[in-house]
C-alpha cells in the first residue's frame, strides 16, 4: 500500500485511509451493490463515525434518523443515504489531511466493480441463503422489494423472518420490472451514471476573530447536479478561505489560544484529581508539529495537559515562534500582517514588511568583574533582535560568571537572588519571548527576535574566583523620530461586518504621517494613545431567524409517532419581505426550536392514481389541461372515490403559460440613396420572447411594413443658362449655353462627372434666322420671302428628374415658341408645328418580378393550363405590384400539352403562336415626334444644303460611346440632291460620355434567422452610381451581383438542454434602487454544465432584475436668504443638508456629492446710484458685400457720465454691441492680368498669369480702386476667353501674411502640436483678406519631446511615480497613447475617466417629463412641442449632462452609472447613454441621449446595443460612421432604453 521509503506509521496510515476510502467509494458511489447494513456499521465505527443518535450529531440536526448509521435496523431504515452527521465526519476526515496519502495509487491489483446489478447475479432465493443459510427460501406471501422476508431451512411452516434489508437492486419483481432502492420500478428507468458538478460558492462566513487575523470561509456543494447512479464526484476545492480583521489586537488583550482554553475553566471532564474550579492554560511547548492545531491545554499550577478539542478556532497562531495560522485544523502559511498565504516578514527592526531602515544596531562588550551582580547595559523598549553571549574563560561550563536579567525596579526575570538556572528555558516579557540556553554551557546565551515593550537591565553575576567575564551583546533600537510627525487616524477603511444581519462594523485605526497622510507602520504611533473606535451598524436591512423548511411524514403510519422538522437558518429581508437560506451557524446566538413534533398515524393507506395529462387547450398564452383520477390502496386495488376524498386531488392545471409569438422589427436602415428620394428597409420576423420562429406562427394581417419611403437633400443635377445669340446673322447657325452640374443644397458647381452623363442637356443647338438673300443666277427665279410663321419654332428645355425615385411618376420640361431672333413669340406662330409635350410619364421599378414554380397541369390528358405565382419583391419582401415594371411582368398562366386523350381530339395553338414576354427584356426606345424638331439645315452651294437628323442614343449607357445621325443632301424643295459641298458636311457621329457606370453596392449582413438548425441572413445589394444615386438593377452586371441571402448557423440544435437558474444574489445598491444578479447556466438533461452556445436556440432567462433596499438619503434645500446687498450685485445663500426621511439630518457623506444643489447664487437689486448703459456709433461695415459683423462700444456710466464696472448696470437692459451688416448682393467681374506689369506692386517675382475675381459694390457710391478680390473657386462668373492686361493703378491693395512666435509643445513627452498666430495684414496695418491662401504659412506643426514613460492605469502611475494628485495623464491603452483623467489618486484604487472634448452640450441623458393626455397618438409627426395636450408630471423625469465619463480599462466599457463628473440640470439623475419618457404608446419617443467622443481617441464599439425596457417601449439609435457619435431617442408609456446588460457600453481605441 505504500511506496518505497515509507515508515511503518505511514504504512499503517495509508492502509487505513485506503481501506476507508475504498469502502466509502463502494457504499456512497456504487450503492447498487449488495452490502449488509451490519457490515457498513461495523466498518464506520472503526473510523470514529458516530451513530446517528449520538450526542455528537445533535449539533448537526437530523432530518431523519434512519440512515446508514442508524442505531438499530428496522422497517424504516434507508441504507442508501448518509445522515448529515455522517457526511460531516467523513468530510472532515478527508479535509483534515487523512486523505492526502490517497494521491499516490498503490501498485497492487485494482479491482473493477461489476457493471451488473447484484440482483441479476443472485436471485431472491440465493439472497435468502446468503442471509439465513442454506435451504432458506423467499417467503411466498411477503414478496416485496422493501424488505427481504425469508423462510427458515425447515420450511415455510416455521414462519418468515427478516433483517430489515431490502432486496438487492436488480432482483426481478414483475414483468419488465426489477427492484431499485426498495421499490419495484420499470427496468427501462434511466440508470446512466451522472457525474457531479460544483454548485455556486456560498456567502463567506463571519470572521473567526475580531482582531489579529481571522478567517472567513466559503463552501460549495457538489449539487449542479449531484452524482447519481455511480457518477463521479466533483474534483477540486470544496472550501476557500480569506483573511479578515487583520489589524493587530490591542496590547493586553488575552491571547487567542489562551482564550479558547479559558472557555473550559470550571469544566473538569470527570478527570480524577481535578478540582471543580480548575483553570486551563494553553500548552505551547512539547507538542508535535502535526498536532499544533489541536487545542492542548495545561492545568494551571501543574504540568499535566490534555487535548480539549480536535482543532483550534480558525486564525489561531500555530505557535509562538511562527506567523503561520491554523485553518480547519491544518497549519497554513501566513505573514506577520496576519494575512493567509502572505510572505510578509518582520525586518531586523521588528517592522512587518519593513526594509531595515527604521532602526540602528547597538553592540558592545563587558569584561570587568566585581563580586555579585554587575550591570552590563540597559536594553531600551522597542529593541529587537537581542543577542547576548557570555563565553567561558576556560571553555568549560563552570566559569563562575552567569548572565541575569531584571527590570528597572530590580525585579529579576532570570538568575536572580544568586539562584542560577542550569537548564534551557523560555521567558515571556510582555509578549516578547526570550530563550535562555541554561548556565550549563560553555557559551551562555540569551536571545529574542521579538520587540521589547519595557526596559530591561542586563547584568552578569560574578562569584568564586572572580575571573573576568566575556560578555558580548547586540540589539537593534528604533531611529529617533519626532513624536509629532505621526498620528493615529481613526477613519481607516471599514472592516467587515461582525454579523450577516444586524451587526456592527468599525473603521480600522491606522498610523499616518501628518505631512502627506501616508499610511505607515503602527509602531510609529505606539507611543500615542489610541483614539476611540469609529463604529456603525451594518447589514440592518435583514434579520436572521430559524425557519421550518419542511416536515417529514409521520414516523408511525398507525398510532402515535413524531415528525422530523427541517429547520434552517434563514435570512429575512425587512424591506423586500423575502427569505433566503444561509448556513445554520449564523443563527447560533438564537435558541433553535425542537426538531421533532408529535403526530398520530391515521392507519389508512390510500392514494389517488392519475391518468396521463390531456392536450393543453391553448398552444400559447395560457391554457388548461386535465386528467382522470382513481382512488387506490397500497396494493393497487381500486376503491370508491369517497375513500380518498380527504386527500388532495389535482385533476386540472394551467399549461403553456408562455407568451404567444409576435412580430418583431429591427431598426430602420439608412435611406438607400445618398440624395433624392429612396426607401428605408427593416427586417420583420416572428419571434417568441427572443427566439426567431417561422412567419407562419404569427398573424399575417398584423405584420408591420418592411419598406418606407424616405427623402434626402436634392441630388446634384444639371442646370442650364440662357441660349446665346445665333452665330449667324442670317441663315443656318448655332447657339451655345452653359451647362453645369450643380449641388442645390450647397449652391456649388461640381465636376461634370458627379452628375449622370446620360441626362446631360445639350449645350449647343442649331438656329435659323432670316434667310440670307440669294443672288439669283441668270435664268433663275427668286424664291419668295418666308413668312414669320414659317420661321418660328418650338424650343424646349431638359426634362426634370422623375417625381418619384421608383415607381410611376411624372417629369416636366419648359416649352416655348421662339422667333428667328430667339425671342419669345406668340404660340400661334408655331401652330404649324406639333407642340412638344410638357409633361411625360416616367417609370423606374422599385422592385423586381419573381416567379414561383408552375402548378401541375389542369388536365390529366390533352391540353390544359398551368399557373404560377408572380410577386413584386424588394429586398426580399413582397411589395405592391405597382412598384414593378408592368411591361416586363412575367405571365402567370400558360397552356400545357399532355398525351392526347383517347376519346376526343382538340386543336390548340402551339406555343410559338402565343405571345411571349421575357422578364427583364429591354425594348429599344422609339423617337417621339418632338424629338425631330431640332433637325439641322446646313446651307451649301447651288441652293443644295446638308440636312441633319436628330442624334441617336449613345451606343453605351455609361463610360463613353458614340452617337450617330443621318446627314443628307437636299435641294430647296427638300428633295434629295446629288451634290453638296463636302467641306461643310456636318459630322455624322460624335463621341458621347454618359458618365461613370453604376456598380453593385451592398450593406452589412443582418442577423441570422436561426441560432442553429440552419437559418438565413440577408443584406442590401443595390445598383448605385458613384454620386450615390440608385440605378435599376439591369444597369449593373448581373453576373457579378453579390449574394443577398446566404445560409447561416447550419449546425444541428442540441437535444435535451435547458437553462438552469441560480439563486438571486443580494441587491447591488445599499439603498434605493439597485440590481440583483443570478447565475444562469446551460445544462444538459443530467444537469451537467455546458457552454452557452448549446442553449442559444432557447430563450435565456434574465440574469438581472431591479431591487430596492432601504430609502437613500437625499439633499434638502431650504429657501433662499435675503440678498447680501440692498443695491447692485450681491449673493444669496441657503441651507443645503443631507436628509433621510423619517430620521432627519444625517452626515453629508451619505448623500451623493455630485447631486448637491447650489447653496449660493448671485442676486441683483436696483442701483443705489442711477447707472445706465451708453452705446457709441456703429462702425462702418466692411467693403465686402459678404455678410459680416460691425461693432460699437457699450459702457456703463454713472451720474457724471464716468465709466464704472459693468456689474453696476442691469445686464438685462444692455444694448447690443455686435450686429450683422446688411450688404447688397455681390456683383462680380473677372480680371486677368500679366504678372510682368504687376510684379512691382503685387509681390510676384516670376511670370505667371493672374486671374482675379473682383466683387463690385455699387458703382454710384464706390470707386473702382476699392474693388475687393474673392477666392477664385467661389466666383460664380466664368472667365472670358479673351485676356485683358492688368493696367489700373496698383494690383489692388498690398497685403502680406504676418506670423507670431511658436507656442510651447502641447505635450511634455512624445509627439505634440506647436501653434502660432497667422493673419493677413494690409499695408495700412489693418486686417485684410487680400492675401493668397495658397501662400499662407502653417499655423501648426508637430513637435517631439523625449519618449514618454507609458503606463497602463492610474494605479500604475500612482505607485511607480508616487503621485497623489488628480489630473490628466497619458496612458497606453491598446497600443495608443490616450489622455485620461485620473481621479481618487490619494485613495487605494484610483479610477480612470475620459474628458469629453465636445463638452456637456453633446453628452447628456434625458428622461422627458411630459405625458400625453391621449397616449395612443403621436402628434406633430413625433416632434416635441410645448403646446401639446399633455401634463408635465412624470416623476422619473430628469436631465443630466456629463463632462467626464468613467471607463473600465480591463473590460473596455463605460461605467454609465458613475456620476462623479455629471451635473443633473433638473429632476432625477439619469445614467449615461440612457433615455426614456412616459409620453406616448404609439412609438413616439421623446427622451434623448447624446454621446460625442470626438477628440478623445475613443469610439463606441459597433457591438454596443441598447435594450428597450418598459411598456410600449421603442428605441431609435443613430451612429456616426466613425463611431464617435451616438444619438438615441427612447421612450414609451412608460419606457426607456439602457445599454444592453450582456454587452454593457463597450468602447474601442480609434
Amino acid at each position: 500500500m505504500c511506496q518505497t521509503g515509507c515508515t511503518d506509521q505511514q504504512t499503517k496510515q495509508r492502509t487505513r485511509a485506503w481501506e476507508f476510502f475504498y469502502f466509502i467509494y463502494c457504499i456512497g458511489l456504487h450503492d447498487n451493490h449488495f452490502w449488509p447494513l451490519s457490515l457498513v456499521i461495523l466498518y464506520m465505527t472503526r473510523f470514529n463515525v458516530p451513530h446517528d443518535d449520538s450526542f455528537k450529531c445533535k449539533e448537526t440536526g437530523i432530518k431523519h434518523q434512519y440512515h446508514v448509521m442508524a442505531p438499530t435496523l428496522n422497517y424504516h431504515t434507508s441504507p442508501w443515504t448518509w445522515s448529515k452527521c455522517s457526511q460531516k465526519y467523513i468530510t472532515e476526515f478527508l479535509d483534515t489531511g487523512h486523505g492526502e496519502c490517497l494521491l499516490d495509487k498503490p501498485n497492487g491489483r485494482i479491482y473493477d466493480l461489476s457493471s451488473q446489478l447484484p440482483g441479476s447475479v443472485y436471485d431472491v432465493n440465493k439472497q435468502c441463503e446468503l442471509m439465513f443459510g442454506p435451504g432458506s427460501q423467499v417467503c411466498p406471501y411477503l414478496k416485496q422489494c422493501r424488505r427481504l422476508w425469508c423462510t427458515s431451512a425447515e420450511g415455510v411452516h416455521k414462519g418468515c423472518r427478516t433483517q430489515h434489508m431490502p432486496l438487492a437492486d436488480g432482483t426481478n419483481c414483475g414483468p419488465g420490472m426489477h427492484c431499485h432502492h426498495g421499490l419495484c420500478v420499470n427496468k427501462e428507468m434511466d440508470t446512466r451514471p451522472v457525474d457531479g458538478d460544483w454548485g455556486p460558492w456560498g456567502p463567506y462566513s463571519s470572521c473567526s476573530r475580531t482582531c489579529g487575523g481571522g478567517i472567513k470561509r466559503s463552501t460549495r456543494l457538489c449539487n449542479r447536479p449531484e452524482p447519481r447512479n455511480g457518477g463521479k464526484y466533483c474534483v477540486g476545492r470544496r472550501m476557500k478561505f480569506r483573511s479578515c480583521n487583520t489589524d493587530s489586537c490591542p496590547k493586553g488583550k488575552q491571547d487567542f489560544r489562551e482564550k479558547q482554553c479559558s472557555d473550559f475553566d470550571g469544566k473538569h471532564f470527570n478527570i480524577h484529581g481535578l478540582s471543580p474550579n480548575v483553570r486551563w492554560l494553553p500548552k505551547y511547548s512539547g507538542i508535535a508539529m502535526k498536532d499544533r492545531c489541536k487545542l492542548y491545554c495545561r492545568v494551571a499550577g501543574t504540568t499535566n495537559f490534555y487535548q480539549l478539542k480536535d482543532r483550534v478556532a480558525d486564525g489561531t497562531p500555530c505557535g509562538t515562534e511562527t506567523n503561520d495560522i491554523c485553518v480547519q485544523g491544518l497549519c497554513r502559511q501566513a505573514g506577520c500582517d496576519h494575512v493567509l498565504n502572505s510572505k510578509a516578514r518582520r525586518d531586523r527592526c521588528g517592522v512587518c514588511g519593513g526594509d531595515n531602515s527604521s532602526c540602528r544596531t547597538m553592540a558592545g562588550a563587558f569584561n570587568s568583574a566585581h563580586y555579585g551582580y554587575n550591570v552590563v547595559v540597559k536594553i531600551p523598549p522597542g529593541a529587537t533582535n537581542i543577542d547576548i553571549l557570555q563565553h567561558s574563560y576556560s571553555g568549560k561550563p563552570e566559569d563562575d560568571n552567569y548572565l541575569a536579567l531584571s527590570d528597572t525596579q530590580g525585579n529579576f526575570l532570570l538568575n536572580g537572588n544568586f539562584v542560577v538556572s542550569m537548564s534551557k528555558k523560555e521567558i515571556n516579557v510582555q509578549g516578547a519571548i526570550f530563550e535562555y540556553s541554561g548556565s550549563n554551557n560553555s557559551i551562555e546565551r540569551i536571545n529574542s527576535t521579538d520587540r521589547l515593550e519595557e526596559e530591561l537591565l542586563l547584568q552578569v553575576l560574578c562569584v568564586g574566583n572572580l575571573y573576568n567575564p566575556d560578555v558580548r551583546y547586540s540589539f537593534n533600537i528604533p531611529m529617533e523620530e519626532k513624536s509629532d510627525l505621526f498620528t493615529w487616524d481613526p477613519y481607516g477603511p471599514w472592516q467587515d461586518c461582525t454579523k450577516m444581519c444586524q451587526g456592527l462594523h468599525r473603521r480600522k485605526i491606522i498610523c499616518v504621517r501628518k505631512s502627506d497622510h501616508m499610511v505607515v507602520s503602527d509602531q510609529r504611533c505606539d507611543h500615542l494613545p489610541l483614539p476611540l473606535l469609529v463604529t456603525e451598524r451594518c447589514n440592518t436591512d435583514c434579520e436572521l431567524r430559524w425557519h421550518i423548511i419542511g416536515k417529514s411524514e409521520c414516523s408511525s403510519l398507525c398510532g402515535q409517532g413524531y415528525k422530523s422538522l427541517d429547520i434552517h437558518c434563514m435570512k429575512y429581508s425587512i424591506h423586500k419581505g423575502h427569505t433566503v437560506p444561509v448556513d445554520d451557524h449564523y443563527c447560533g446566538d438564537q435558541l433553535k426550536p425542537p426538531t421533532r413534533e408529535p403526530c398520530h398515524g391515521d392507519c389508512v393507506l390510500t392514494r389517488w392514481h392519475y391518468s396521463e395529462w390531456s392536450q393543453c387547450s391553448r398552444s400559447c398564452g395560457g391554457g388548461e389541461r386535465s386528467r382522470e383520477s382513481y382512488c387506490i390502496n397500497n396494493f393497487g386495488h381500486r376503491l370508491a372515490d369517497r375513500e380518498c376524498q380527504e386527500l388532495p386531488r389535482v385533476t386540472t392545471e394551467n399549461c403553456n403559460e408562455f407568451s404567444c409569438p409576435s412580430w418583431a422589427t429591427s431598426e430602420w436602415s439608412e435611406c438607400l440613396v445618398t440624395c433624392g428620394k429612396g426607401t428605408r428597409q427593416r427586417q420583420v420576423w416572428c419571434q417568441l420572447n427572443e427566439d426567431h420562429l417561422s412567419d407562419g406562427f404569427c398573424d399575417p394581417s398584423t405584420k408591420p411594413e418592411s419598406l418606407r419611403p424616405c427623402e434626402l437633400h436634392a441630388c446634384a443635377s444639371w442646370q442650364v443658362g440662357p441660349w446665346s445669340s445665333c452665330t449667324a446673322t442670317c441663315g443656318q447657325g448655332y447657339q451655345m449655353r452653359a451647362v453645369k452640374c450643380v449641388n442645390e443644397l450647397l449652391s456649388a458647381v461640381l465636376d461634370d462627372r458627379v452628375c449622370h452623363g446620360a441626362s446631360r442637356p445639350s449645350d449647343r443647338q442649331d438656329c435659323i434666322v432670316t434667310p440670307c438673300p440669294i443672288i439669283p443666277k441668270i435664268g433663275a427665279t427668286s424664291l419668295p420671302a418666308l413668312p414669320m410663321g414659317k420661321i418660328a419654332q418650338w424650343r424646349y428645355g431638359s426634362w426634370t428628374p422623375c417625381s418619384v425615385s421608383c415607381g410611376r411618376g411624372n417629369q416636366a420640361r419648359y416649352v416655348s415658341c421662339r422667333d428667328a431672333h430667339d425671342g419669345i413669340a406668340d404660340e400661334s406662330y408655331c401652330a404649324h408645328l406639333p407642340r412638344p409635350a410638357e409633361i411625360a410619364v416616367c417609370f423606374s421599378p422599385c422592385g423586381e418580378w419573381q416567379t414561383g414554380n408552375w402548378s401541375p397541369c389542369s388536365a390529366s390528358c390533352g391540353h390544359g393550363k398551368t399557373t404560377r405565382q408572380v410577386l413584386c419583391i424588394s429586398y426580399h419582401q413582397p411589395i405592391n405590384e405597382n412598384y414593378c415594371d408592368p411591361e416586363v411582368r412575367p405571365v402567370i398562366e400558360q397552356e400545357c400539352n399532355l398525351a392526347a386523350c383517347p376519346p376526343t381530339y382538340s386543336h390548340f395553338p402551339s406555343s410559338s403562336e402565343q405571345p411571349s414576354h421575357l422578364p427583364g427584356r429591354n425594348f429599344p426606345l422609339t423617337h417621339k415626334p418632338e424629338d425631330n424638331q431640332n433637325q439641322g439645315v446646313h446651307p451649301s452651294i447651288r441652293g443644295n444644303q446638308w440636312r441633319t437628323g436628330p442624334w441617336g442614343s449613345c451606343s453605351s449607357s455609361c463610360a463613353g460611346g458614340i452617337q450617330r445621325r443621318a446627314v443628307v443632301c437636299q435641294d430647296e424643295n427638300g428633295q434629295s440632291a446629288s451634290y453638296c459641298n463636302a467641306a461643310s458636311k456636318p459630322p455624322e457621329s460624335k463621341h458621347c460620355d454618359s458618365g461613370p457606370c453604376p456598380r453593385w453596392s451592398y450593406g452589412s449582413w443582418g442577423e441570422c434567422t436561426q441560432t442553429c438548425g440552419g437559418g438565413i441572413k440577408s443584406r442590401f445589394v443595390i445598383c448605385l452610381f458613384p454620386n450615390g444615386q440608385m440605378s435599376r438593377e439591369q444597369n449593373c452586371e448581373i453576373l457579378n451581383k453579390p449574394p443577398s441571402v446566404v445560409q447561416c448557423h447550419v449546425h444541428a440544435c442540441p437535444d435535451d438542454v435547458s437553462w438552469h437558474r441560480g439563486p438571486w444574489k443580494s441587491c447591488s445598491a445599499p439603498c434605493g434602487k439597485g440590481l440583483k444578479y443570478r447565475e444562469v447556466i446551460c445544462v444538459d438533461q443530467f444537469h451537467g454544465k455546458l457552454e452557452e452556445k448549446y442553449c442559444s436556440h432557447l430563450q435565456k432567462p434574465r440574469t438581472h432584475k431591479a431591487c430596492r433596499s432601504v430609502r437613500c438619503p437625499s439633499w434638502k434645500a431650504k429657501k433662499w436668504n435675503e440678498c447680501s446687498v440692498t443695491c447692485g450685485s450681491g449673493v444669496q445663500q441657503r441651507d443645503v443638508y443631507c436628509r433621510l426621511r423619517g430620521v432627519g439630518r444625517v452626515a453629508e457623506e451619505k448623500c451623493d456629492q455630485s447631486t448637491r444643489p447650489y447653496f449660493q447664487r448671485q442676486c441683483w437689486h436696483q442701483d443705489c446710484i442711477q447707472y445706465h448703459w451708453v452705446a457709441g456709433e456703429w462702425l462702418d461695415c466692411s467693403t465686402s458685400c459678404k455678410k459680416r459683423e460691425t461693432h460699437r462700444q457699450v459702457k456703463c456710466v454713472g451720474a457724471q457720465n464716468t465709466q464704472v464696472n459693468e456689474s453696476f448696470c442691469d445686464p438685462s437692459t444692455r444694448p447690443l454691441a455686435v450686429r450683422k451688416c446688411r450688404n447688397p448682393t455681390c456683383k462680380y467681374i473677372v480680371v486677368t492680368g500679366d504678372s510682368s506689369q504687376c510684379a512691382g506692386n503685387c509681390g510676384f517675382s516670376y511670370r505667371q498669369r493672374i486671374s482675379y475675381c473682383i466683387g463690385i459694390r455699387s458703382t454710384e457710391k464706390y470707386k473702382l480702386h476699392e474693388l475687393w478680390p474673392i477666392d477664385y473657386q467661389e466666383c460664380p462668373v466664368l472667365p472670358s476667353p479673351q485676356v485683358y492686361k492688368c493696367n489700373f493703378r496698383t494690383c489692388l491693395h498690398m497685403a502680406t501674411w504676418k506670423v507670431g512666435k511658436w507656442s510651447k509643445c502641447s505635450v511634455t513627452c512624445g509627439v505634440g502640436i506647436m501653434e502660432r498666430r497667422v493673419e493677413c495684414i494690409a499695408d495700412n496695418g489693418w486686417s485684410s483678406d487680400l492675401c493668397l491662401k495658397s501662400l499662407k504659412p502653417d499655423a501648426q506643426k508637430k513637435c517631439y519631446v523625449h519618449d514618454c514613460k507609458t503606463f497602463t492605469s492610474c494605479k500604475e502611475i500612482q505607485v511607480k511615480n508616487n503621485i497623489t494628485k488628480d489630473g490628466d495623464y497619458y496612458l497606453n491603452i491598446k497600443g495608443r497613447i490616450i489622455k485620461i483623467y485620473c481621479a481618487g489618486m490619494h485613495l487605494q484604487n484610483p479610477k480612470e475617466y475620459i474628458s469629453l472634448v465636445k463638452g456637456e452640450e453633446d453628452n447628456f441623458s434625458e428622461v422627458y417629463g411630459f405625458r400625453l393626455q391621449n397616449p395612443y397618438e403621436c402628434p406633430f409627426n413625433g416632434s416635441r412641442r410645448q403646446d401639446c395636450e399633455c401634463k408635465n408630471d412624470y416623476l422619473a423625469a430628469g436631465h443630466t449632462v456629463f463632462s467626464k465619463i468613467r471607463i473600465d480599462l480591463n473590460s473596455m466599457q463605460i461605467k454609465t452609472t458613475d456620476l462623479l463628473f455629471a451635473q443633473t440640470v433638473f429632476g432625477n439623475a439619469v445614467p449615461f447613454a440612457t433615455a426614456g419618457d412616459c409620453y406616448s404608446a404609439a412609438r413616439c419617443p421623446q427622451g434623448q441621449f447624446s454621446i460625442n467622443l470626438a477628440g478623445t481617441g475613443m469610439k463606441i464599439s459597433s457591438t454596443a446595443k441598447w435594450l428597450a425596457q418598459g411598456t410600449y417601449a421603442s428605441v431609435i439609435i443613430h451612429r456616426s460612421q466613425d463611431g464617435t457619435k451616438v444619438y438615441g431617442r427612447c421612450g414609451g408609456f412608460c419606457g426607456k432604453c439602457i445599454p444592453h446588460m450582456t454587452t454593457g457600453l463597450p468602447i474601442q481605441v480609434i
